[in-house]
């Protein structure tokens, strides 16, 4: 799931235990407060001619035509997490799945309910309330789990990737989203350019030795990993990746603020998008979000 964030500072985990327990509340809080707060706008953004719109519709569609190439039987179960608006629910049922949708936060299952509704597709999807990082469910219950935009918002996706490996059957197929780290549009910004974080953070701690106040901190941050985080990540818990590629271009910046106007960033991300399907060096690698598909290890 995606909005417009109030802030993109990556995050590392890692603070010492009592630290983490408290910082991992506030996040889920923050986390919770910000989908509560945007939950009507998630029915449009998938739909609206924007250049939002556009990022989100490919990302959908990329996970679509994956699925679509695995086949995997109607039989089996699915549980996606973080079901947000509904979206890929009901476009799971369509295909003749029942759907488990999950969410932690109330308004977004009820309009996932809404959409299921509305699509005719009731009595393939059930909602429930859950948390990433302890899920509600039997070991072994699905074959197939999606988890679409849900990493960038966990203060342990770690600890998630191993609830999602407890639940799916051995050779169950996971697909999953992640940000990027290495994304294009942070490179050409300079103020968020990862290269240049360490000059920054010098700056300032020798503004604040000045004399100058620290910031108040940003509020929520958008989590983004390398690829090379994930994997370690998913080999922990037994999970293999098997294919990954990038999606969406987000328009250009300068300080945070748009260059261009959107029909010209709806241009940018075609353009770059299709160079990246076409394993084009340095663009493959540089989308908004990593998509990958892994498989539970026998055993």
């Amino acid at each position: 799931m995606a909005v417009k964030l109030a802030s993109t500072t990556d995050v590392n985990s890692g603070p010492r235990t009592g630290v983490a327990l408290s910082l991992s509340a506030e996040q889920q809080k923050l986390v919770d407060a910000h989908f509560k707060s945007h939950a009507p706008e998630w029915k449009e953004v998938y739909v609206e001619d924007s250049s939002e719109g556009a990022i989100y519709r490919e990302r959908s569609w990329a996970v679509l035509q994956w699925l679509d190439e695995l086949a995997v039987p109607p039989a089996h179960r699915v549980l996606e997490i973080g079901c947000g608006a509904g979206i890929m629910s009901v476009a799971l049922a369509q295909r003749g799945y029942v759907v488990h949708a999950t969410d932690s936060v109330v308004e977004m299952l009820t309009s996932t309910r809404q959409c299921a509704a509305s699509a005719g597709m009731s009595s393939s999807v059930f909602t429930s309330f859950a948390d990433a990082h302890r899920l509600p469910f039997v070991d072994r219950a699905f074959s197939l789990v999606l988890a679409i935009g849900v990493l960038p918002y966990l203060h342990s996706p770690n600890k998630a990737l191993g609830e999602i490996a407890r639940v799916l059957k051995p050779g169950g197929i996971l697909l999953v989203t992640a940000g990027n780290r290495f994304r294009l549009t942070h490179f050409l910004d300079p103020w968020i350019c990862p290269a240049l974080q360490p000059a920054k953070h010098a700056v300032r701690a020798i503004l604040y030795r000045l004399g100058r106040p620290r910031p108040e901190p940003a509020g929520m941050s958008l989590r983004l990993d390398s690829l090379r985080d994930l994997e370690v990540w998913l080999s922990s818990v037994g999970l293999a990746k098997v294919k990954e590629k990038t999606v969406g271009f987000q328009p250009l910046t300068f300080h945070y603020r748009r260059i261009f106007s959107d029909h010209t960033s709806m241009t940018w991300h075609r353009w770059l998008q299709w160079l990246a399907d076409h394993e084009f060096p340095g663009i493959r690698s540089s989308g908004m979000d990593y998509l990958i598909l892994a498989v539970k290890k026998a055993g």
